[in-house]
């Protein structure tokens, strides 16, 4: 007997948007709803499911075939299937019950008499046919009342990777469609490579901002897809874990191994044409570029994520989740902004300043700087926000004082160090930057030589505060 999960309307629309791989925001735009809603639909289907996680839900998923199930035509409750195993091979059988009606009683005495007729026109040609030396036998018996049965086909089953491959090649196809028909009515720039003799084509104008938003909403998509592929991969091999950190002057130098190590298990080459999962076009250069994705980039990934968990985790220990999350809604102005810890990370910036990250239902990223429990980013999803309307968009002046005001409140150092920071403002599309730089200073031999501290604050035109970094406040 076959395991019959039931699942609801809105549950299957959200299976199908999972095993394409998209993430809670994308399903929630895509069905309407909020992405706290989309949370509830996966805690059931995790439940109806016995399994704890996203990734072990995409395996049983692909397992058990689901992904036919969305169709709102499948189970209906007005036929009963009984489904059951015969000795041949192990093929399914299933059988329908009907209910007996008049009309039932009239084509079954129709399909008797078609089977008396059948029985007899053999009969006769047995008779014909026994008169000649090649004559064959006949059966001495033919079944005049046998029941029509439907036999179940089993269909090969398909890993999870595969499938996510799969996913990922739809993908590129559509994205590749998408830059056909733009090469064919926009505007292009023709060349040629002078080492190759490859075609180059570059957009311009709007065919550029078409393709590169397409471009970069691929990529989105595909990483997400890869980091499935990844997990999966770990879940399989289930790689040995390294070494509790070793003391302070140890751990250095086992790093430096790590990082070596993973120099060797991500060294390949870029794959032929032929070879490559998917080849996609670069608005940046013009060019196609393969891409291999198997379980060798796999091992790469985990090699990597497993040196980054070993390197963090005694910083991990030192972060006050409790107190990060008040300082985020506080500063944000949303006591009830639900948040998540995601991990700790390294400061744009700032790469050895080391931050714990959250992020809430929109994707948005918060960085909380470990050593100084300050506030150093906000790093929106993209696009981080719908268009805004002539009618609410705010002048200049009132964007200017909102980015001062939200600056001053969280950087406890602006007010001393104004008079020598370099201030610049800007404006593109929906968004206002407003920065104050700290280049004039010379830095040379500190680790501010590249790029000086500064903070800046993006503010959308209609007083939403978008994006932020301040690295004022982390130099000593």
């Amino acid at each position: 007997m076959k395991e019959l999960i039931q699942f609801s309307k809105r549950e299957k629309e959200v299976i199908q948007l999972l095993i394409q791989g998209k993430s809670n925001k994308e399903i929630a735009l895509a069905l309407g709803v909020s992405v706290r809603a989309v949370e509830f639909h996966l805690s059931n289907i995790y439940s109806k499911l016995s399994v704890a996680s996203r990734t072990e839900a995409a395996l049983k998923l692909s397992e058990l075939r689901l992904r036919e199930s969305t169709d709102d035509k499948l189970r209906e409750s007005t036929v009963h299937e009984i489904e059951e195993s015969d000795d041949n091979n192990g093929k399914s059988i299933s059988t329908r019950r009907i209910p007996v009606n008049r009309p039932f009683l009239i084509g079954l005495s129709i399909l008797i008499l078609t089977s008396v007729f059948y029985v007899g026109s053999i009969f006769q040609m047995a008779k014909e046919r026994a008169l000649t030396p090649e004559a064959s036998p006949m059966p001495t018996s033919i079944p005049t009342n046998t029941f029509i049965v439907s036999i179940e086909t089993p269909t090969p089953s398909i890993s999870p990777k595969e499938h996510i491959l799969e996913q990922i090649r739809q993908l590129a196809a559509e994205y590749e469609q998408a830059v056909q028909a733009e090469k064919q009515n926009g505007d292009v720039e023709y060349s040629k490579d002078p080492t190759t003799g490859e075609e180059v084509f570059l957009f311009q104008e709007e065919s550029l901002t078409r393709i590169s938003k397409l471009r970069t909403e691929f990529h989105g998509k595909m990483n997400g897809l890869i980091d499935l592929y990844a997990q999966i991969y770990r879940d399989e091999a289930n790689p040995t874990p390294f070494p509790t950190p070793l003391s302070p002057e140890q751990k250095q130098p086992y790093l430096n191994t790590l990082y070596e190590q993973a120099q060797n298990y991500c060294s390949r080459k870029e794959p032929d044409v032929e070879n490559a999962t998917i080849v996609f076009y670069d608005s940046d250069d013009g060019k196609y570029h393969p891409l291999l994705i198997d379980d060798e980039m796999a091992r790469c990934d985990v090699y990597g994520w497993m040196i980054e968990e070993w390197r963090t985790a005694p910083m991990i220990a030192k972060v006050d989740k409790e107190a990060d999350i008040t300082l985020i809604r506080q500063i944000i102005g949303k006591p009830d902004l639900k948040l998540s810890f995601q991990s700790v990370s390294n400061i744009a910036n700032a790469p050895w300043q080391d931050a714990s990250v959250y992020t809430d239902e929109t994707g948005t990223k918060y960085y909380v700087d470990i050593e100084t429990a300050r506030l150093a980013a906000i790093e929106p999803t993209f696009p981080s926000h719908p268009d805004i309307s002539a009618t609410e968009a705010k002048n200049i002046d009132e964007l200017r004082g909102i980015a001062r005001q939200f600056s001053s409140t969280n950087s406890p150092r602006l007010a001393e160090l104004e008079p020598v920071l370099l201030y610049q403002e800007n404006c593109k599309d929906d968004i206002c930057f407003f920065s104050w730089d700290y280049r004039n200073k010379d830095w040379s031999g500190t680790d501010w030589a590249m790029m000086p501290p500064f903070l800046q604050v993006g503010v959308l035109t209609n007083g939403q505060v978008d994006t932020y970094i301040n690295t004022l406040d982390l130099f000593k």
